[in-house]
């Protein structure tokens, strides 16, 4: 009795410790800082960093505003600290001299239109700076007699980060209340929901508070983890909750019952942790290193999951006992007890059809197409959509690219700043050669121009791009821009979103098969251990890739692209995790089969673990579909809804598929029968 006092003491000391650390966790919101050291878009970075020192830009579009004030609100937003420039009309152009009716359209629809201006302004931090907010604050306050939007990276950052600090809360309140409503509807005792939630909510806490030991978390990470955690691990509890349930049936004794529990539970419960962990390991060796935040983060929260499953829940069983026997009621949801004769009847039908969908979505899914790059998308009722919808309805939308070439050769900048304007999907260039005559000398430029485009060893270009999307066109367009400068320099860098996408897009392709390769063996390995047969793991594994494709496939048929990550972690989670329903109706199978004939085994083994199975699934699922439906980040929806979509049709392969399969390949399974019929 006192140690499991003891051990209760500990782990809630541990636990509190684990809670005062998870708001000093960091998180990073700049995924192009999982990229490798050597990199073309870190090196890119780093350079023009080294030439130009850290700045963020954004733009700011002030409406019903004249010359003078826009001049007048210049000077306020420049003397705000950390501001270095506030570019306008009046810095190409010289107002006094030159009034604004005799400006070129060309130039004036770039600054002023119908009494809107355009300021561009360079704050000295960087992108992901904390301090940037403020800044970006103090302008708000200065522009506050006008109507004004405001656009740019630094902005998408900093709503990243409203949106996940708030995310991890919101999906907690949402998720929480429908796992409680779901375990009370499938569960034998009023009480057996808490016993699970108190285990899974030390083990959420530890993972949470232990992810201090790392330098930061991804938001993608943060606002998951909990959620996936809470889903993906619910199944140990129930595992070993159900078994002392009949042992219970067998025996008086309490103790007896959650040994006897324990040790026959235990080898699933490993099983299935050990799927879902090695699924997570297999992404930590990506090349794009937002693989090793995700994996390490969820596979150390399955593992803490594991252990408390196996620590706490057996303990708070026994201090529990008397108010599960109190609180014990009718299965409001119950096994059929027609569903595998009807399936054996069946069974090579289904067969057919299962290699048919085999077949029919392994080609499909290959068909799919995947977005590779972070395209953040808000909704369209947040202010930072409607600012943005109101500046590219005045100025147009476009997507800027910064190009760093040697400054030696003006002759070479003038070429490439002609071959840049002449294309198609340019819509500006803005240089040195460009703002300034390109036979002034050098040394006669002003000072605040100068600083702008030229480094100590670079210059810079900053091209103004109609392609913002990710299509092919991205791709395309990426390609061009490669070979305009290949023909005027051999040493030259390109930094932004189409460089940075289309080095991810490489780098994940690569990654994809490993990924795929790694996850199986290590999966079929612990299998193999666990069964101790070639054909079980074949089986199990099969069933689970063929739901994985049938996912995919359906993305292909609705005509919808998906976020490559998505793909990458939904594919993991979803062979790592609900292969555990595979293993559990299989285990009961190969132990039930010592006994009886395969179909009395297989409907034995149906009516013991469908409930476990069914709870796993829809928790599972709906833990998918409330990412994908409440949560503000485009990336998490994705990965939510296809996360939800999958588990659907893991749970629905598990229950028609390899029943049949099963019976089917009875005589290969390799365990020691009694009976033959």
């Amino acid at each position: 009795m006192k140690k499991r006092v003891y051990i209760l003491i500990i782990v809630g000391l541990i636990t509190l410790m684990s809670a005062l650390l998870i708001p000093k966790v960091e998180t990073n919101y700049d995924l192009t800082t999982y990229l490798p050291e050597d990199s073309i878009t870190i090196v890119g970075l780093e350079t023009l960093e080294d030439e130009f020192g850290i700045h963020s830009f954004i733009e700011m579009q002030v409406n019903s505003i004249s010359v003078n004030q826009v001049i007048l609100l210049k000077s306020e937003i420049a003397a705000i600290d950390h501001v270095e420039t506030v570019l306008w009309l009046d810095d190409y152009v010289d107002l006094t001299l030159v009034p604004i009716e005799f400006i070129d359209d060309a130039t004036l629809s770039s600054f002023y239109v119908n009494q809107s201006a355009l300021l561009q302004i360079s704050i000295g931090l960087d992108n992901y700076d904390l301090l940037v907010e403020d800044v970006i604050n103090e302008i708000r306050i200065a522009a506050s007699d006008y109507e004004f939007a405001m656009r740019g990276e630094t902005l998408n950052n900093i709503e990243n980060r409203v949106i996940a600090n708030n995310e991890v809360l919101k999906i907690m309140l949402l998720i929480i209340p429908i796992v409680i409503i779901i375990l009370l509807i499938a569960s034998k005792s009023w009480i057996e929901p808490v016993i699970l939630l108190i285990s899974l909510g030390i083990a959420v806490v530890l993972n949470l508070g232990s992810n201090i030991l790392l330098p930061n978390v991804s938001f993608i990470t943060k606002t998951m983890a909990l959620a996936l955690q809470l889903a993906l691990s619910l199944d140990y509890g129930l595992f070993l909750v159900h078994r002392y349930y009949e042992e219970k049936e067998t025996t008086d004794d309490v103790l007896i019952a959650i040994k006897n529990a324990f040790k026959r539970s235990f080898p699933a419960i490993t099983a299935s942790a050990l799927t879902t962990i090695a699924g997570f390991l297999s992404i930590l060796f990506m090349q794009y290193a937002i693989g090793f935040d995700i994996g390490i983060v969820l596979s150390k929260g399955i593992f803490l999951s594991y252990v408390t499953t196996l620590l706490v829940t057996p303990i708070l069983i026994y201090f529990m006992h008397k108010l599960i026997d109190k609180t014990m009621h009718k299965a409001i949801i119950r096994s059929s007890k027609k569903y595998i004769p009807f399936i054996s009847k069946l069974k090579y039908p289904l067969f057919i059809l299962f290699i048919i969908f085999t077949i029919g979505s392994l080609v499909l899914s290959n068909k799919t197409d995947y977005i590779y790059g972070n395209n953040s998308v808000f909704d369209p009722d947040r202010q930072i959509t409607l600012d943005a919808d109101m500046i590219a309805e005045t100025f147009g939308s476009y997507q800027q690219i910064v190009i760093l070439v040697p400054n030696s050769d003006v002759a070479k900048e003038v070429a490439l700043a002609q071959a840049l304007s002449d294309n198609v999907n340019v819509t500006k260039v803005s240089s040195i050669v460009t703002v300034v005559d390109p036979i002034t000398p050098r040394e006669l430029i002003p000072i605040e121009i100068k600083t702008q485009f030229i480094g100590e060893n670079y210059t810079r270009f900053i091209v103004y791009t109609s392609v913002i999307e990710e299509n092919e066109l991205l791709y395309e367009f990426q390609d061009e821009l490669v070979n305009m400068i290949d023909l005027q320099y051999d040493d030259y860098y390109i930094v932004g979103v189409h460089q940075a996408t289309a080095e991810i897009k490489d780098l994940v392709i690569t990654d994809k098969a490993w990924i795929t390769f790694a996850s199986m063996i290590a999966i079929f390995i612990i299998l193999f251990i666990t069964f101790k047969s070639f054909v079980i793991p074949l089986v199990l594994v099969l069933v689970i890739q063929s739901a994985i494709w049938m996912n995919l496939s359906i993305l292909f048929l609705q005509g919808i692209s998906t976020i490559y990550l998505g793909y990458l972690v939904v594919m993991t989670i979803q062979l790592g995790a609900t292969i555990d329903y595979a293993v559990l109706l299989t285990n009961r199978y190969v132990n039930y089969r010592k006994e009886f004939s395969p179909i009395d085994s297989m409907d034995k083994s149906y009516q013991k673990s469908f409930i476990t199975i069914m709870i796993s699934a829809i928790v599972l699922a709906a833990a998918g579909f409330i990412e994908g439906g409440f949560s503000n980040l485009s990336s998490i929806q994705e990965i939510g809804f296809l996360l939800g979509k999958g588990t659907t049709i893991s749970f629905i392969y598990v229950l028609l598929f390899l029943p049949a399969l099963l019976i089917i390949l009875d005589k290969f399974l390799y365990f020691k029968s009694k009976k033959n019929k």
